[in-house]
């Protein structure tokens, strides 16, 4: 079992899934799955509830977004019923910041900003734009 100071993997029956679980002070939370095969992915589900209206947008605990020790490279929200999919790198850089009242900080992306190619296509330009500083040098 790897931990963090708040974010606890729990093994299941499977080397490569473990449970995610968020420890805050007054409450315990299971808010998703680390399937460690193939680069890592998140998997979580999330209902109309948790969409915060006033960016049109879903959020993800600071903790697991910037945690060294739990790696993953893909996002994939069960959004009822449709799958949406980012990289952890899109998500942190093109997010919002909010902390709302009882809760961890949170990064919120917008649903319009959600999709694998353009997370795909972010990473690659960042590739493409480092790649243009090296032969500078």
């Amino acid at each position: 079992m790897q931990h963090t100071k708040n974010l606890e993997l729990v093994a299941t029956k499977h080397p490569h899934i473990f449970r995610v679980k968020l420890n805050l002070e007054f409450q315990t939370r299971y808010i998703g799955t680390l399937d460690t095969s193939n680069g890592g992915k998140f998997l979580t589900e999330r209902k109309e509830k948790h969409l915060f209206r006033k960016t049109n947008s879903l959020g993800l605990c600071e903790e697991l977004l910037h945690s060294p020790d739990i790696s993953f490279k893909w996002i994939i929200i069960d959004y009822e019923g449709k799958k949406l999919i980012t990289t952890r790198l899109y998500f942190l850089t093109h997010s919002k910041v909010f902390t709302f009242k009882s809760f961890e900080k949170q990064y919120f992306l917008s649903l319009e900003l959600f999709g694998q190619n353009r997370a795909e296509d972010y990473e690659k330009s960042l590739g493409s734009q480092l790649g243009l500083f090296g032969e500078v040098a």
